[in-house]
């Protein structure tokens, strides 16, 4: 009897810890959010004041990306080494503080120098939070549980984040936007800090280390280093996934509030309400988008996914005329894109790869899909504005999108439900970190 009670109690207290790991980090996911999309919002406004044109506003974005992406690669390696706590609370810290010091910039070059430096602890939270909630989660609610965090990306960053911005420039300046970020930030960092401890795997990592087994995989006794991630098929084609998902989220992330103020004539308190419903699409989609990826497969889940997304952003620019048709595609484009980003850039690394791997893997694909898709696209599409308009950019970010589609046709699943069904696990566990899906 004692037994019985001390495991369900046990039960209990992971779960509880579960779901305390799925909830702060959503918080923090949000206030990435807010930092990092904040200066776009605030474009109809820091523009004029920087007396800066639509390829320097592409370039306050692409810097960011670039910065973030070479952090994910590196640091999410390094969490893999040393540990995930401590880089998680400091990186939230670091990057509050500098996306207070945006409200300061007083030049061009001064923002793109802040702005670089915040994509650095940006890039270095995200895969290892992303890795800490895979792993603490059990493998039937791994991507509803990754995605469950990103929404807060979507409700934080696309929801508030646009009507803060708007109302909040519109009374007090956009400076005073900016300040006040910072301390929920830094409340978030101390919380994560007495709140979380290191997954099992940081323990065994260190004891294998100790035994000599240096990079040694957890669950199949092999020893694989770091430069291995590349020999996994799902790892290769889902970063060109990224790639696309990446491009297509960041040509609206940037110049959408600009579009549709400036092309489609929106009063700015209507295109923040507007572009709130890309958050509210998005905090649905990145729930249910993965739910459905959990219970029929994340290759069908991207694919539907993906082309569904081009169709809501051609609809935009050659349909929509009025705000009630202008909301409907931009809630279709939150819902339909942002279920994309906890699939391809969570579960299916995370499942593709040794567990001694898993951040490393999801830093692989932020680093290219950030580098390429990100710095990219906010750059191309500025210079694209410039030569052609705004409805051009936005373009582009459709095409992506069906581009992702695309290539996900080559994805191999990796879903546990799936795997067990259809009688593939290959006597691993079904999904777990560590089953090769070469």
């Amino acid at each position: 009897m004692n037994d019985k009670t001390n495991k369900e109690n046990l039960i209990i207290s992971s779960t509880r810890y579960e779901y305390t790991v799925v909830v702060i980090n959503w918080f923090i996911v949000g206030f990435v959010a807010l930092d990092r999309l904040l200066i776009a919002n605030l474009f109809p406004w820091v523009i004029p004041a920087l007396k800066i044109d639509y390829t320097k506003a592409g370039l306050v974005m692409a810097i960011l990306s670039v910065t973030w992406s070479v952090s994910a690669l590196v640091f999410g390696g390094i969490s893999d080494k040393i540990g995930r706590r401590i880089i998680i609370s400091s990186a939230t810290l670091i990057f509050s503080l500098l996306s207070w010091m945006s409200g300061l910039v007083t030049s061009f070059a001064q923002l793109l120098g802040i702005r670089a430096v915040m994509g650095v602890a940006e890039g270095a939270y995200y895969p290892t939070a992303i890795a800490t909630v895979a792993e603490e989660s059990k493998p039937e609610r791994r991507a509803m549980n990754v995605g469950l965090c990103l929404s807060a990306f979507n409700m934080i960053g696309m929801v508030l984040c646009p009507i803060y911005a708007t109302t909040v420039a519109t009374v007090w300046g956009w400076r005073m936007a900016i300040y006040l970020t910072a301390i929920p930030g830094i409340i978030l960092a101390l919380l994560s800090w007495r709140m979380l401890h290191e997954p099992a795997s940081t323990a065994t990592r260190r004891q294998a280390k100790k035994e000599g087994r240096i990079e040694a995989e957890i669950e199949s006794g092999e020893s694989k280093g770091w430069s291995h991630i590349f020999t996994y098929r799902n790892i290769l084609l889902g970063a060109l996934v990224a790639i696309f998902c990446m491009g297509w989220s960041l040509t609206f992330l940037t110049f959408g509030m600009t579009f549709l103020m400036h092309v489609n004539q929106l009063a700015p308190q209507a295109a923040g309400l507007t572009m709130a419903m890309l958050g509210v699409g998005g905090a649905i989609g990145s729930f249910l988008i993965p739910y459905f990826s959990d219970q029929y497969g994340r290759k069908p889940a991207m694919i539907v996914a993906g082309i569904l997304t081009a169709i809501a952003t051609f609809s935009l620019v050659f349909w929509a005329v009025s705000p009630w048709s202008m909301s409907l595609c931009v809630f279709l484009m939150g819902m339909f894109g942002y279920g994309l980003f906890p699939i391809i850039t969570g579960a299916v690394p995370f499942e593709s790869v040794p567990i001694n791997l898993t951040a490393s893997a999801v830093g692989v694909i932020i680093f290219v899909s950030e580098i390429i898709g990100g710095a990219g696209a906010s750059a191309l599409g500025g210079m694209v504005a410039d030569a052609y308009g705004l409805n051009f950019t936005i373009v582009i970010g459709g095409i992506c999108a069906l581009l992702a589609a695309a290539c996900s046709f080559g994805l191999k699943e990796t879903a546990p439900k799936v795997l067990a069904r259809r009688g593939a696990a290959g006597g691993a566990k079904p999904g777990a970190a560590g089953t090769s899906v070469n």
